[in-house]
């Protein structure tokens, strides 16, 4: 026998997160992982440390650097990266999220 209120639900094939820019949960392919790496926020799904995750929409990016929420997802970790920079992250941003667009120069 089950019990509690979880115990007949299943869990999704694909790890879920919420984006900090809409508050939205979606699968965590779908999403760019930021992190606060040596005092500065960097892309990247594999590095460790403190994160946040955000949608790769420019509205989403827009509304979480305007209102701190990536600061605040980081807790003071890291000190908020400029808006440009941002968006070309969430544009140019590979499938797998490592933060690289992909192009070797």
């Amino acid at each position: 026998m089950t019990r509690g209120k979880r115990a007949g639900r299943q869990r999704p094939a694909v790890p879920q997160r919420r984006c900090v820019g809409c508050r939205v949960v979606k699968p965590q392919p779908e999403l760019l992982r930021l992190v606060a790496e040596a005092g500065e926020v960097v892309p990247g799904r594999q590095k460790p440390g403190r994160g946040c995750w955000l949608c790769r929409e420019e509205r989403c990016a827009r509304v979480a650097h305007k209102s701190g929420q990536i600061v605040r997802a980081l807790k003071g970790k890291a000190a908020g990266p400029d808006l440009d920079r941002l968006l070309g992250w969430v544009k140019g941003a590979s499938l797998d999220g490592d933060g690289d667009s992909g192009l070797k120069s």
